[in-house]
């Protein structure tokens, strides 16, 4: 899902994204998902890891074990999605 969100930026910077958008044929927000998505990466990758967690918590009937985990691991049996 994909949600909006404003963001203020000054003229100039206003004209050159939409510039650059037209260059590489993109929409400017795909050009700024892009820029928050590289900036961030390793950050937002530590959040959604711990909200996995979080949630495997709350609920682990859907998680295995560490030892289940190299059993499949060791076998060349991808774990259920």
């Amino acid at each position: 899902m994909l949600r909006k969100l404003l963001v203020s930026v000054d003229d100039e910077v206003y004209e050159d994204l939409r510039a650059l958008a037209f260059r590489k044929r993109t929409p400017m927000a795909a050009l700024v998902r892009y820029a928050l998505d590289r900036t961030f990466e390793g950050a937002l990758d530590v959040i959604g890891g711990e909200r996995a967690l979080e949630e495997a918590a709350k609920d682990p009937s859907g998680s295995i074990s560490w030892e289940e985990y190299k059993a499949r691991r060791s076998r060349g049996v991808q774990a259920a999605s």
